[in-house]
């Protein structure tokens, strides 16, 4: 175990009912036993009712949903014909949230209907829901392709809108955050144009900035109600680190095998169980794992299930359903669970892996203890750099604050895409603003996607004028290159997506591909498809694509000092060229060889910090050990600025640059390290690195010192020096540490310097 938490016990806080809610919706909150409401439930219904846009940002089981249900059945009540709309980003919390409007507008003798509205609806319930839906309950996805390019036959609705509610509001953050940040400034334009101006309310798990990510997200000034009123029980939270089994390569027992272990030690102890895991396919090792430990006892068997993405709907309500009757002993779950889904009285969370962000591990374990109860909550920690960062660090878990999330919604790319779908569903006016884009802005905006054929300025309105659905062709969870999807030849089934950009890495043609415990060695890679085919394999060797990163600033913003290097901030155009890969032995990284891969390069402008090294520094090292020792650094940063900016490592790259100085020579080099946005116009998060850049260098320290490899190995810098000598590789890290000393203003201990 390497870190234990206890959490004590908290009484409720309660306050009365406000005089203006209708008695009727009182007495049905009386008979659902809400007799006397929570604080911070009273609050957001008060400054609801001064019309102010409300962000409500309280643990989990808190009671968040009565803070937007009571006053929409209220305002029913006071207007047979108003309207709300509910979005949630998953089916299932949807489908679950509908049971429990419902039970209000009924026990409140309220004759209106709450209707879920997405994929799996049924036609005829479809059309009746545009007509007599009172509370529309949907997704990002379908308001984007199903209901805004339609509003027509929404007129009614819209025209009748008070309420929009936003639930798990910090789901909404970087890529799809930006997206659907423009979702809903559509929503608003075509309100507006049916004479509604709707209240928006959302609902957030415990992260750094919820007013901001709100208020950029709403698209409007929101006030924040974090103090919860909600009595809590007991909570345990543990850290485990599992035994190491490979000790050159820095790994562990098996995160999998370990949860599967710890579950089966609780169920016997009749205690019930959530096992959080981060893949569909770990969900079904986990789910194996366990049920093998009880194949004796077929009725335990039954009563442990998983609940995971490509179930089918009715069996995703069946193990709903019976998780909150208590029915089942453990459940093996995607992060599908981690959401505001009722599951009942639970015991214990197990999380086979760190979720990413301390707000999701915080939204995970609060799912134990939802009555009162105490819970216990376990993070097994796997051999991933993340975890083990973690696990060498618990008080970034236990004792930091939540991470801030971070949308862009003003992004190039994505801002254009909507404003395409925004003129699609109204012509747009020449006086017209969108978003926080003033009128010139926006008209800029629009006369550019006219001059591409996509818009037609007529008097003084622009129309949509292209053939295409412009709705259709913009996906909210990606920015604009779909994912690759990898399949394996030996089932012919897709096995994992993986992003556009990190593909050309990943999958190129010979690579080996790793998945899951499993290798593959990738025998086809079709970019333009999106496609890449895989066969089994057990090699003795990894892959490691070589790169050829060129990247020019073009315009430089900011600039600060760190120690004696310079830090800087702006935009830059990127050049990508994957131009070969290395064959690293597995155990003693020697090179066992290159290959050659050709592909086109991928050229991208965006935003970027970057850090210019003070050639002082460099120059009093070994040049190969100082630039090995870079490439370290630079690999850390990659380790661990996820963790800092909560984002998808995906969402960001690193490149070490070498530079001459004006005026110098090639032995007065100075190197660069860049870190960049992989999406083209960035989503903001080079800025927020920016800002917090003296943080992330600590946390690379911390990450390189900690680790107790000799060499470098892939949980810190890297494996370093392959086939050189243990001395050159042990230089090479001792190099790092020594540079990062130098940046963060560390003093290095003689006994952690090795001669």
């Amino acid at each position: 175990m390497s870190a234990r938490a206890v959490y004590a016990s908290k009484p409720a806080r309660t306050a009365v009912f406000p005089e203006w809610l209708d008695h009727r919706v009182v007495a049905a909150l009386t008979q659902m036993g809400v007799s006397t409401p929570y604080t911070h439930q009273v609050h957001t219904w008060e400054r609801l009712h001064e019309r102010q846009h409300v962000v409500i940002a309280t643990p989990t089981a808190s009671g968040k949903t009565l803070c937007y249900n009571v006053p929409v059945a209220h305002a029913i009540h006071e207007n047979p014909c108003a309207r709300a709309l509910y979005l949630f980003p998953t089916k299932a919390l949807a489908r679950d949230q509908e049971s429990t409007v419902r039970r209000l507008l009924s026990l409140a003798r309220l004759d209106a209907k709450a209707v879920v509205y997405d994929g799996d609806t049924p036609a005829d319930i479809r059309r009746k829901a545009k007509k007599e839906g009172s509370v529309i309950i949907t997704n990002p996805d379908m308001l984007h392709t199903g209901i805004l390019p339609h509003h027509a036959g929404w007129a009614q609705f819209f025209g009748n809108l008070k309420y929009v509610v936003v639930d798990e509001l910090h789901q909404y953050r970087g890529v799809f955050g930006s997206h659907v940040a423009n979702v809903l400034r559509r929503l608003q334009r075509v309100a507006a144009f049916y004479g509604s101006r709707p209240l928006f309310v959302g609902c957030s798990a415990t992260i750094g900035n919820p007013e901001e990510l709100a208020s950029r997200v709403l698209g409007r000034p929101v006030v924040g109600v974090g103090e919860s009123g909600a009595p809590t029980g007991k909570k345990t939270f543990l850290l485990y680190n599992p035994e190491v089994v490979d000790p050159v390569m820095g790994t562990r027992a098996s995160a999998f095998r370990t949860a599967a272990k710890l579950a089966a030690d609780l169920v016997r102890e009749d205690i019930s169980t959530l096992v959080f895991c981060q893949t569909r396919r770990g969900v079904e090792i986990v789910l194996r794992y366990l049920q093998d430990k009880f194949r004796q006892d077929v009725d335990i068997v039954r009563r442990i299930r998983g609940y995971r993405g490509g179930y089918l709907p009715t069996l995703r309500r069946e193990i709903e359903s019976d998780l909150r009757d208590g029915k089942l002993k453990a459940v093996v779950a995607t992060n599908a669970l981690e959401l505001g889904i009722d599951v009942g009285e639970l015991d214990a969370v197990l999380l086979a892996g760190y979720p990413g962000t301390i707000a999701a591990t915080h939204q995970r374990s609060g799912r134990a203890g939802r009555r009162l109860h105490p819970s216990l909550s376990v993070l097994i920690a796997r051999s991933t750099p993340m975890d083990q960062f973690l696990a060498q660090h618990p008080s970034y878990l236990l004792e930091a604050s939540p991470e801030q999330a971070l949308v862009q919604p003003d992004n190039v790319e994505i801002m254009l895409a909507h404003l395409r779908c925004a003129a699609f569903e109204l012509p747009f006016g020449t006086a017209e603003a969108f978003g926080n884009l003033l009128v010139a802005e926006a008209q800029e905006a629009l006369t550019c996607l006219a001059q591409e054929g996509a818009l037609k300025l007529s008097g003084e309105r622009f129309h949509y004028v292209a053939d295409a659905y412009p709705a259709a062709e913009v996906n909210l969870r990606t920015a604009l290159a779909p994912n690759v999807v990898v399949y394996n030849l030996e089932t012919n089934e897709p096995m994992a997506e993986v992003a556009a950009h990190s593909a050309r890495f990943e999958l190129h043609e010979n690579a080996i591909y790793q998945h899951e415990g499993e290798t593959f060695e990738v025998t086809r890679f079709d970019p333009e498809q999106c496609k890449a085919f895989v066969r089994p394999v057990e090699p003795v060797y990894y892959t490691t694509a070589v790169d050829q990163t060129r990247i020019e600033m073009l315009q430089r913003r900011q600039e600060k000092s760190i120690g004696a290097s310079l830090l800087q901030q702006g935009d830059v155009e990127v050049v990508e060229n994957v131009v070969g890969y290395k064959k690293i032995k597995f155990q003693t990284h020697e090179n066992l060889g290159y290959g050659d891969i050709s592909l086109p390069p991928r050229v991208i402008e965006t935003e970027s910090v970057w850090l210019v090294f003070d050639g002082r520094i460099t120059e009093s090292f070994n040049p190969e050990a100082a630039a090995l020792a870079l490439d370290g650094i630079a690999n850390a940063m990659a380790q661990v600025a996820a963790l800092r900016l909560m984002c998808d490592p995906r969402d960001i790259a690193f490149s070490v640059q070498t530079a001459v100085p004006e005026g110098g020579t090639q032995t007065h080099w100075q190197p660069v390290i860049y870190m960049y946005d992989t999406h083209e116009g960035g989503v903001g998060l080079s800025e927020r690195a920016y800002d917090e850049y003296e943080l992330l260098l600590t946390d690379v320290m911390a990450l390189v010192s900690g680790c107790p490899c000799d060499d470098g190995c892939p949980v810190c810098i890297g494996p370093v020096a392959p086939g050189g000598t243990a001395k050159a590789a042990l230089a090479v890290k001792d190099t790092a540490k020594t540079i990062l000393a130098l940046l963060t203003g560390q003093t290095l201990l003689r006994s952690e310097v090795r001669s």
